[in-house]
């Protein structure tokens, strides 16, 4: 950490050292004073002095505060007294001193309620210092990380090994420096000559050689522009690329720290510019340096490893800026490429002149018209969703990261940008989607998946230099790309470096350069298989892969992949490859193995998407023993949000009309059997996390009885923030499909309807259609005047023929399936309604539907004990550090 970052942290942890102090003075005193008025008050003989004695004392009217009680207004108390008025019962007492009908027991009810205020108020102070004494733990923990135990026991060895697990890591880790080093040390020659005779193929005919040319003349003018950029670096340019350095895994968490300081120092940012501008000015020139960039393993959010070079935060700006710029505009040129529809192929049969005026004369007009099909929605999506995915549309996307930051899924500031995760979990639904629907129209249906061995640590230095300069890069930049990928590298093991070494093959990852590269490589893969294979669009996340359709189409477009893989000098990773297909008599060369997404598999004899069970268990284990060996209550709270809360919901799919409710019953059942196979060993042991928290906070703390609400709620109304994994997934439930396949159905019996009425109504009305404007014209009109008066009305067979170009009922259907249905919130009573008006603290506009169910499932309690909604009033909590505190990531310990 760096200094200043450290003097922050020490000033958070001294400020919250002083609220917890002041927080048991509060606790101490009103304790005392508390312990006197009850005792004033029980020697008290008459009811109405006992009640007045109490509100006196509670709303601070007593003689030596100089106020007087008749003056009092409840807003004096900012709202701390919950749902009960002291002014009205100051003055009711006032009736009943002179009115006989107000009954005793009012009075006795009223000395009940405030005693249960003082009540209130001992218990808000009391999980005050709960939160306090657990927060005080968290931060003993100087690590706030969890580590996992020596020794695996028994069955959760990885299969007969009898090694630690500690010394199974040293070993798997040794194994992966060296099949790096046997990569990047050892250079691929591929064919120069055979590169370029295959991207010649890919551009045949004079439309694709005059977009050819145009994508050249457009990328030249991309290095050329850049260069003519004598200052390139300014304070915006700065800060979007420090955002996206923070966003990725290039840099180490002390760097990142430091570049979050940058962004808060205008000063510190002129100086940058001035730096990184004057070594702009000199890009020919440009070195990593002699003394060479350290390399090593560096542990992923998911527990896997990764080689990641060490550099130095400046070059880490400049390279992000070339890389970023390259990439957008890059990206903008291809994707013209794709959009010109005398190149790229369309996937379905398009309508001839003659078809569309068929159409249009028995139908009407607006009935063939393309825009409204499904296939110009696929299309959509593909050009903006999933085409060149890794690669930003603009410097403001780059700031979000890349596909593979798996863990990003906060929310960003521009609604209309979709998140690396937002988008996995779209490609997912689409999937599922087209499945259901290709099945349903044509009877059968392949799909593919696969993955590239050691993609960015593969990838022939070669082949990066043929097709950036096919593509028209300029010689300046094809130089400076070249100094890029030959980085001196010096490997650190245990400590000690190796000799510096020049990289002489693959490319650094989680640069934005390498994205750009490794993109541009792998567009030739997409225009393959889009000209190969009769227009097959290939969904391409990075170099993991997804394709389906026509079996016998989608067979030809998986040789496309191993032709241009083999050309490219890429390997395709046969471990992560697999297909669902009618057989091998129709797709005799797709790859064998499942069909997965996360936890979930595709089903090759139903064709649903099912949860592996046994994925879950083998996970469920590993999270057991993370928590097992949490050293505070706060730090088990964190890593079972991370792992339950967020990792667990994305592995298994986000809901949506194309996998049903079932999907959701599934979900919920296995969150059911992962608490029990986590807390509930034998019959007295407990069944839940709620269980065993409140056992965790009894054995440490010993505070007995801690409600639900406390480990639920968020930090804001004075809980844990413990994630419940349940409420999500029941806030959907109810309006999500019974069966996706009925949605099917009613598509089928619309289409019927909607071909009996048009043929109706050409029929009664003599060859009479509606027009775009709606009303009623003679089909002769529309079509042409030739047309025989007694033609016959098309079949349903022609009436169906296009359904993916112009059915709009089709596409309706499409986007449904595709889905995931808004969350449905919990009816607020209205005593929580009330109550969460006192609550000024909290903008309950924002407060997610979540939290609004626990609000209402445990108002009663909350009501009753704390008299309102917020268990601990916020002024007495460290919010700071705990903010600080949750910003630390969970890492799994093992890769399964």
């Amino acid at each position: 950490m760096s200094s200043s970052a450290g003097i922050l942290s020490q000033t958070l942890q001294s400020i919250t050292n002083t609220k917890i102090s002041e927080l048991r003075q509060q606790r101490e005193s009103f304790a005392t004073l508390k312990s006197k008025l009850l005792a004033s008050v029980d020697n008290v003989a008459e009811p109405e002095a006992r009640v007045r004695l109490l509100l006196a004392e509670i709303a601070g009217c007593t003689p030596e505060s100089g106020k007087n009680l008749e003056d009092f207004e409840d807003t004096d108390l900012n709202g701390s007294t919950g749902n009960l008025s002291l002014k009205n019962i100051r003055r009711f007492l006032d009736q009943s001193r002179y009115d006989p009908s107000v009954p005793q027991s009012l009075v006795n009810e009223w000395e009940q309620e405030l005693r249960l205020l003082l009540d209130q108020r001992t218990r808000k102070l009391d999980y005050a210092d709960l939160y306090a004494r657990l927060l005080t733990e968290w931060l003993a923990d100087t690590s706030a990380a969890v580590t996992p135990p020596p020794v695996a026991t028994g069955d959760e060895k990885d299969g007969s090994s009898e090694e630690p697990f500690e010394l199974v890591a040293q070993t798997k880790l040794q194994q992966l420096r060296e099949m790096f080093e046997s990569y990047v040390f050892t250079p691929l020659d591929t064919d120069t000559a055979a590169i370029t005779a295959h991207l010649d193929g890919l551009f045949q005919g004079e439309d694709a050689l005059k977009a050819l040319k145009s994508l050249r003349g457009e990328v030249k003018g991309i290095g050329n522009s850049l260069l003519a950029s004598s200052k390139p670096f300014n304070h915006d340019v700065l800060k979007w690329c420090i955002k996206g350095l923070l966003k990725n895994d290039l840099l180490t968490e002390h760097k990142k720290t430091l570049l979050e300081e940058f962004l808060q120092n205008e000063v510190v940012l002129t100086e940058i510019a001035d730096v990184l501008n004057m070594r702009f000015a000199s890009l020919e020139c440009w070195t990593w340096g002699e003394d060479g960039i350290p390399v090593e393993p560096r542990k992923q959010l998911n527990g896997k490893y990764r080689v990641m070079m060490d550099e130095d935060i400046l070059q880490a700006i400049f390279l992000h800026y070339i890389g970023l710029s390259w990439s957008v505009k890059m990206k903008a040129s291809l994707r013209r490429v794709v959009q010109n529809k005398n190149v790229w192929k369309k996937s379905h049969v398009t309508m001839t002149r003659d078809e569309r005026r068929r159409r249009e004369y028995f139908l009407g007009k607006g009935r063939a018209d393309p825009s409204q099909g499904l296939a110009e929605v696929r299309q959509h999506a593909y050009e903006t969703d999933y085409f060149l995915a890794q690669l930003p549309d603009t410097v403001e996307r780059g700031a979000l990261g890349g596909y593979d930051d798996h863990d990003n899924d906060e929310t960003p500031a521009n609604p209309d940008l979709k998140t690396p995760l937002k988008i996995r979990q779209q490609l997912l639904h689409q999937l599922a989607s087209e499945l259901l629907i290709h099945r349903a129209l044509h009877g059968e249906v392949a799909v593919v998946q696969s993955d590239i061995q050691w993609f960015y640590t593969s990838l022939s230095h070669t082949t990066i230099f043929t097709v950036l300069r096919y593509f028209g890069v300029p010689e300046t930049w094809m130089v400076f790309f070249k100094t890029y990928l030959e980085t001196p590298l010096k490997m650190i093991y245990e400590g000690q470096e190796s000799e510096v070494r020049p990289r002489k093959r693959g490319v650094p990852i989680a640069h934005a350069i390498s994205n750009f590269m490794a993109e541009a490589v792998l567009f030739t893969l997409d225009l393959a298989v889009n000209q190969e294979a009769r227009g097959t669009l290939l969904y391409r996340l990075t170099d993991d892969i997804w394709m389906w359709g026509d079996p016998a189409t989608t067979n030809d477009a998986w040789k496309a992949i191993r032709r241009t893989t083999e050309v490219l000098g890429l390997t395709i990773n046969a471990k992560k490859s697999g297909s669902v297909h009618p057989g091998e008599d129709v797709c005799p060369d797709l790859p064998k193995g499942d069909v997965t997404w996360g936890f979930l598999k595709l089903d090759p004899q139903c064709g649903r998407w099912l949860i592996d069970r046994s994925q879950v268990d083998r996970h469920t284990k590993q999270l057991k023993r993370q928590l097992n060996s949490s050293k505070s209550v706060f730090s088990f709270i964190q890593l079972w949000n991370s792992c339950v809360g967020r990792f667990f919901k994305r592995m298994f799919g986000e809901p949506a009309n194309c996998f049903g409710r079932e999907h959701v019953d599934m979900i919920l059942d296995l969150h059911k059997h992962i608490q029990e196979s986590l807390f509930g060993e034998d019959a007295s042991s407990s069944k839940s996390v709620t269980d065993h928290l409140r056992q965790l906070i009894a054995e440490k703390f010993g505070v007995q009885d801690v409600p639900d609400a406390f480990l639920y709620l968020p930090e804001e109304l004075g809980g844990l923030s413990v994630c419940n994994p349940f409420i999500s997934y029941l806030l959907v439930r109810d309006h999500l499909t019974k069966s996706p396949e009925d949605r099917m159905e009613r598509f089928f019996e619309q289409e019927k309807e909607d071909y009996k009425k048009a043929r109706d109504l050409f029929n009664s009305n003599g060859g009479w259609v509606m027009s775009s404007r709606g009303v009623l014209v003679p089909a002769s009109e529309i079509y042409f005047a030739s047309s025989k008066a007694d033609e016959k009305f098309i079949s349903m067979t022609e009436f169906t023929q296009h359904r993916e170009s112009i059915s709009g009922e089709l596409k309706n259907t499409y986007e449904f399936l595709c889905q995931t249905p808004w969350q449905h919130g919990i009816n607020t009573s209205f005593e929580v309604s009330a109550a969460e008006m006192k609550v000024v603290e909290v903008r309950w506009s924002r407060m997610d539907s979540d939290y609004r169910w626990l609000l209402q499932l445990h108002s009663h309690e909350l009501l009753q004990r704390f008299g309102g909604l917020s268990i601990v009033d916020k002024g007495l909590l460290p919010l700071g550090v705990m903010k600080m505190l949750r910003s630390k990531k969970v890492t799994w310990q093992e890769v399964l």
